[in-house]
């Protein structure tokens, strides 16, 4: 199974969460998956992690780099038919930096309208119910801990909380490598 993993940039508070994308990798290197980072090429504020105060423009895809391993690809140069699963690493920067991108959101209902899966950690629900509903998973994940995942009643979108039920690295794990199995385990895949 072949994952596309989307990141917004490097670091929680104007990009992905780092800790988030790493325990991604991981739980796809443990499970075989072959994967591709990509992002946007483009200039965003960035912000002062310490000071939480704005700070100089960055690129999103060189951020993501960092990430990434130098495994980057640009979003424009993706085919998402290459890809059988869509993951998404929380941070802010995704609802910030994706907020009015056209072609994230294409990306998003393309997955869905494949009926693909899509797995999500932490804020990329507020991402994704940017882009598809609102309430998606609303009532799955009022008790969900950091450690389990839950699905919407088509199966096909995941969702771990990961820092947001927890500041445990461990935990977090646990969670994403839940999801990601379960993912593999999706039918058709």
């Amino acid at each position: 199974m072949k994952f596309l993993v989307l990141l917004a940039g490097c670091g929680l508070g104007d990009g992905s969460c780092i800790e988030e994308a790493v325990l991604t990798y991981t739980a796809l290197d443990k499970y075989g998956c072959d994967y591709t980072p990509a992002a946007a090429d483009m200039l965003v504020p960035s912000m002062d992690h310490i000071t939480e105060q704005p700070g100089e423009k960055r690129s999103v895809l060189i951020e993501s780099a960092r990430m990434g391993r130098g495994r980057i690809r640009n979003l424009h140069d993706i085919s998402l038919d290459d890809y059988d699963a869509l993951l998404i690493p929380g941070g802010i920067g995704l609802v910030v930096n994706y907020r009015e991108s056209g072609l994230v959101a294409d990306w998003v209902n393309h997955f869905v309208r494949q009926q693909k899966p899509i797995g999500a950690m932490c804020a990329g629900i507020d991402f994704l119910r940017g882009i598809l509903a609102s309430g998606l998973l609303q009532e799955e994940v009022k008790d969900l801990d950091a450690v389990s995942f839950c699905r919407d009643t088509s199966g096909a979108i995941f969702y771990t909380p990961a820092f947001r039920k927890t500041g445990s690295c461990h935990d977090v794990m646990l969670g994403v490598d839940a999801m990601v199995r379960a993912m593999l385990e999706y039918p058709g895949h």
